[in-house]
């Protein structure tokens, strides 16, 4: 007879796999949907994909674009998208931008790990106010928050349980060194190891910092410098060792980090924009992030995509002109 941990196991990886085919059956639907009408200039919504992210992407940038309602769309092309992969995109977002990660250079900054995604929306900062989508987000009800802060050229992060304000970077590591003590973790992940660490920065008084997640952010224009993101990923370097910085995370700390130090900038409220994860209060949720760990979780996911791909053609109306009185996008087109 098997342990029962190891039937359990079974059990869960044949549960999440019927989750996922249910979740996919459901998804590639998008395909039969109407193209994105694209209007104005701002915001930019940027995104890193590969090859199996195009279906997730076409629903989270459709249920997001229906919530802004204007906008250009650039994607960067982790080298995995096929050539049918980018007819398909052209066909769903005409007009989409795309760039090619090997392109992008990322300076004293880590090389892979989605880190240049990051220097890429830096650099499309300086004109742009650039929206970071990841392609497990999905859009289910009205966004206004996001709508605000992009009109009034304000970045944003996507809380959490754990960090729902910027604080000083002193308290974020405090919070986090805790947990390191209180669950005896020996070998903590770059993640964990870097934000314990934020209070070993120099000038650490003058920082702050939230425990927030990359897969959705705001980045205001004109908020950002490349200098201010290399300075910052030298000294984690230097803290916690190159090798362990450069593990996959890192970027996410850079994020938040960045984005927190940003003027004027806010966490979006929580729960209302999350992470969708098993202890996350329940609630009326605009916005959600299914993260990889708990994706196709009770078939929420699954239930979600299928709502929004039932009510997408009637829920395309004429917007009204949002775009910002100040002008927000001056950049060339992509």
């Amino acid at each position: 007879m098997l342990p029962s941990s190891l039937v359990a196991t079974a059990y869960k990886r044949l549960r999440r796999s019927w989750n996922k085919y249910l979740f996919d059956r459901t998804a590639i639907t998008v395909f039969s949907t109407d193209p994105l009408c694209l209007r104005g200039k701002s915001p930019l919504f940027l995104s890193m994909i590969c090859h199996r992210d195009v279906v997730g992407y076409l629903l989270a940038i459709k249920s997001l674009y229906n919530g802004v309602r204007q906008g250009r769309v650039a994607v960067i092309n982790d080298g995995s998208l096929t050539l049918q992969d980018l007819d398909i995109l052209s066909l769903h977002i005409p007009g989409i931008g795309v760039f090619n990660v090997d392109a992008i250079e990322t300076g004293c900054c880590c090389r892979g790990n989605t880190w240049e995604r990051l220097v890429k929306i830096i650099e499309l900062s300086a004109d742009d106010y650039v929206i970071q989508v990841d392609a497990d987000i999905l859009v289910s009800g009205a966004i206004p928050e996001v709508v605000e802060c992009w009109q009034a050229n304000r970045s944003f992060l996507l809380g959490t349980g754990s960090g729902r304000r910027i604080s000083p970077v002193s308290e974020a590591a405090r919070m986090v060194q805790g947990w390191i003590e209180a669950y005896g973790w020996v070998e903590p992940t770059v993640c964990v190891a870097a934000e314990a660490a934020l209070d070993r920065l120099p000038d650490a008084a003058r920082r702050s910092y939230v425990h927030a997640s990359s897969g959705f952010a705001g980045f205001a224009r004109g908020g950002f410098s490349m200098a201010d993101l290399e300075r910052f990923s030298t000294e984690m370097s230097g803290i916690l060792g190159e090798r362990h910085w450069n593990e996959w995370g890192s970027e996410q700390i850079a994020s938040n980090y960045m984005l927190a130090n940003s003027p004027d900038a806010t966490v979006l409220p929580f729960p209302k924009y999350a992470c969708f994860e098993p202890h996350l209060p329940k609630g009326d949720h605009a916005l959600l992030h299914f993260i990889g760990s708990y994706r196709y979780n009770d078939g929420v996911y699954r239930q979600r995509a299928a709502q929004f791909i039932s009510c997408y053609g009637r829920a395309l109306v004429p917007p009204a002109d949002l775009e910002p009185a100040d002008g927000a996008a001056r950049s060339p087109s992509l």
